[in-house]
């Protein structure tokens, strides 16, 4: 018992050194966490883009011989015996893995990251590029999180430590997976660790930059969703445009949310009909996507490939709302199943669909010319993104950062503030945060070990002293930064905005104790 309580106040204090070291081994740990993360997603993106090149191509043979659609059936039957089988032994790798990360930065979970990296690099391949409606990023963030963890744990380093180097691997597998680093560091502030903390900024962005260089290294300079050059700008009296456009994108996402948080009950009621236990769910996924990949091909996969082709192709609004509402319904079954993919792109792509159907009603209105057309595949791709994640920071720079283009930061701007708007009064949650109340369960065991964090002073907390804080009993605030200098804390210590402020507490408080502070 002695030799836990000194190994636990040994930590605490290696936390404490970290907090006030040099900035040089957060960037070069920052450094070895961007080389692994940016190959291991890096090769991950290569895998899919050639696989599911494959399976476009098996579907176009097949309207020549059936043959060729027999040995897609047996392509995904393996992959539905192999999710069965790694799932019963890692639960941790279904789905998107955004919120399991999530819960691992809040002390919720502690993931086994070489079961969940290996597992859900090889399962994620294969689903991802199999031609469900499944994004990459997702899996990315995660792959890159256990990379980041895997770092640590070869470093020997503590639990703080940890925390920081698994949110830079997390922003490293995005910048990875979109060529986007500046907002790999934004979803990593917005949607996982939700807020600033000089813990992590530092490794998190050399991170980022590092895994960022490692796939243009691989995959060339050009954005992953090149638009054209030289978009038109539109007038300032054609922005109420913007504003309906946001409106509308606010509505969809919150339908969005409310579809993607319950459609585990229609798999339930298709599992009764069908006699199908949840570990086999995807053989509804699959039998549902063949028909799509028959006649319409194009469809499948995330959706970069239908984002790209929006531009150069002049659909009807009416072809766009059908491309819509098949890409939703069966993105959405195929998240369902349980497969290891995400909504991130998918979301993208659903927006784009939406931009674009309100640009084509626009432009057979005569309120903007065809060269002007792009700009609302690009707007409805941050808006509705914005909207769903309630990051919208993220969303406008990773657009941004995706299509190569920095002009277009006022519209983008209006678009997602007003979808973002809308979802807040509809009262909808971040959806990586609602997914992640879903899937724990209802307590949290105390494993009682105790860590080191650090949180800003908010206007919530601002002007109080220390003793007017409701805080949980065994929370101890260590220390607080004011004007750049530490000063220990006691019961009269006033805080100020801008000050910074340390705490030890049990990991499994951590969220607790941010969402009562931030």
């Amino acid at each position: 018992m002695t030799k836990e309580v000194s190994s636990r106040e040994d930590d605490i204090k290696r936390e404490f050194n970290f907090a006030t070291h040099s900035i040089i081994s957060q960037v070069l740990r920052g450094v070895l966490v961007g080389i692994f993360a940016g190959l291991v997603v890096g090769i991950f993106r290569f895998l899919i883009e050639k696989i599911f090149h494959l399976v476009q191509d098996v579907y176009h043979r097949s309207q020549q011989s059936l043959l060729w659609l027999l040995a897609l059936v047996f392509f995904y039957a393996f992959i539905v015996f192999l999710n069965a089988r790694w799932v019963k032994s890692e639960k941790n790798i279904k789905g998107s893995g955004i919120p399991q990360v999530e819960a691992e930065l809040k002390g919720l979970m502690s993931l086994s990251w070489w079961s969940v990296l290996w597992k859900k690099f090889v399962l994620g391949i294969l689903a991802i590029s199999s031609g469900l409606m499944l994004g990459r990023e997702g899996p990315s963030i995660q792959l890159g999180a256990m990379s980041g963890k895997g770092v640590s744990k070869f470093l020997n380093l503590s639990a703080a430590e940890e925390r920081a180097l698994i949110a830079s691997g997390a922003a490293a597998g995005l910048a990875a997976a979109f060529n986007a680093p500046i907002a790999g560091l934004l979803f990593v502030v917005e949607e996982v660790y939700r807020h600033f903390s000089r813990f992590f900024w530092v490794s998190t962005l050399a991170a980022s930059l590092v895994a960022n260089f490692v796939s243009l290294s691989m995959f060339g300079l050009t954005p992953v969703l090149d638009m054209p050059d030289n978009i038109p700008v539109m007038k300032l009296e054609q922005y109420w445009i913007y504003l309906v456009m946001g409106l509308l994108l606010g509505l969809s996402g919150y339908i969005y949310e409310k579809v993607i948080l319950n459609i585990q009950q229609v798999y339930q009621f298709l599992g009764r009909l069908f006699r199908i236990s949840e570990a086999y769910y995807p053989i509804l996924a699959f039998a549902l996507i063949i028909p799509i990949g028959y006649f319409l091909p194009h469809l499948l996969g995330g959706g970069n490939q239908l984002i790209l082709s929006l531009t150069a192709s002049h659909y009807t609004v009416g072809t766009l709302l059908l491309f819509f509402v098949l890409r939703f319904i069966w993105s959405m079954l195929s998240y369902g199943s349980g497969l290891p993919g995400g909504i991130f792109l998918p979301i993208l792509a659903l927006g784009s669909l939406l931009g674009g159907a309100m640009g084509a009603v626009c432009l057979q209105l005569g309120l903007i010319s065809q060269e002007q057309f792009p700009i609302f595949i690009i707007l409805g791709m941050s808006g509705y993104f914005g909207a769903i994640s309630k990051a919208p920071l993220t969303a406008m720079i990773l657009v941004t950062e995706m299509v190569g283009d920095i002009r277009n930061l006022m519209p983008l701007g209006l678009v997602t503030l007003t979808a973002y708007i809308i979802m807040d009064l509809l009262k909808g949650a971040p959806v990586y945060e609602a997914m992640l109340e879903k899937m724990l369960p209802d307590s949290i065991e105390d494993q009682g070990d105790t860590t080191l964090i650090e949180i800003p002073v908010s206007e919530k907390i601002a002007g109080r002293q220390v003793h007017e804080l409701n805080l949980p009993d065994g929370v101890l605030i260590t220390m607080n930064v004011h004007k750049g200098k530490t000063q220990t804390v006691n019961g009269s210590t006033r805080l100020y905005l801008g000050d910074t402020i340390y705490l030890v507490l049990k990991k499994t408080e951590i969220g607790k104790i941010k969402e009562e502070l931030l």
